[in-house]
């Protein structure tokens, strides 16, 4: 089943080709689990070199990275 961003959730190609960013990553600091802030419109999806902001559930950490 799709999701709001058309994939699975897990990071890579959706169905619709975009390169789409993993909902849940580990945390650099303290091994927990940091999860997605970032939204997009249907209508404007992720691009090479959009920011993307993650927060950690655990230490609350906020990590800002550059998609490929």
């Amino acid at each position: 089943m799709s999701d709001w961003r058309g994939d699975s959730g897990d990071g890579g190609p959706g169905d619709d080709g975009v390169y789409w960013p993993e909902s849940e990553i580990t945390c650099i600091d303290c091994g927990g689990r940091c999860h997605l802030l970032t939204t997009w419109p249907a209508d404007d999806p992720p691009r090479s070199g959009d920011i993307v902001a993650y927060r950690c559930a655990d230490c609350l950490d906020r990590w800002d990275l550059e998609l490929p």
